[in-house]
């Protein structure tokens, strides 16, 4: 009996202090809700409550971007991994909308040689959504615009742009707004470009330089 009890003694402590999966610590300053998690090499999503039970699972065929969320409606969206020609933090490419059953709803690539989605996207009240995105300017483009070009990458510059798509059918989209920060540029390096200024004078621009 004395060794039976010593057994499940080192086998608790055992599960206590080498834990690696499940709940670790629910108290008082924890949300009152659920929490949606990816594991970024998983093709997977799970979301669970506060006491580790499982409340739903998605099981796709690509890994994780860098943003996923419940919708209102009980739909779960994320940005998935697309190969491209981009390749840096937050890399992502794919919007994905799922039925809470699991069934994918609509399915977008956003990827090409020129335009990646990275990090982020927003599923709006209209169901539209909008995707926030690199676009590949190249090192002449950068020195048009009045870039320096000692701070040009072998892979020229990516400037952020924002697309408003409209779902379409499983795997289409309208784009039907789109904002460039490329459009919104001033610097104070090169006198012989239309966006030379002083860049304390316009908070509305970006500087292409900074």
């Amino acid at each position: 009996m004395r060794s039976l009890l010593l057994s499940i003694f080192f086998l608790c402590s055992a599960t206590l202090f080498s834990q690696t999966v499940g709940l670790f610590e629910n108290d008082s300053l924890a949300f009152d809700g659920y929490t949606l998690f990816s594991p970024s090499t998983s093709n997977k999503a799970y979301l669970v409550d506060n006491c580790g039970e499982l409340i739903n699972s998605w099981t796709t065929n690509y890994f994780p971007g860098l943003d996923a969320v419940v919708l209102p409606d009980g739909r779960f969206a994320r940005a998935a991994r697309w190969a491209g020609d981009f390749n840096g933090g937050g890399v992502g490419g794919r919007i994905e909308i799922y039925s809470w059953e699991g069934d994918l709803e609509w399915g977008y690539i956003y990827a090409s040689e020129e335009v990646h989605q990275h990090h982020d996207f927003e599923v709006l009240p209209n169901g539209n959504v909008l995707i926030l995105a690199w676009e590949d300017r190249s090192e002449q483009q950068a020195i048009d615009a009045g870039r320096n070009p000692a701070s040009i990458g072998l892979n020229g510059v990516w400037p952020d742009h924002i697309v408003e798509v409209e779902p379409v059918g499983i795997n289409q989209g309208n784009i039907v707004w789109e904002w460039h920060a490329w459009d919104h540029l001033v610097q104070d390096y090169d006198p012989s470009k239309d966006n030379y200024g002083v860049v304390a004078d316009h908070p509305e621009l970006i500087d292409v330089n900074y």
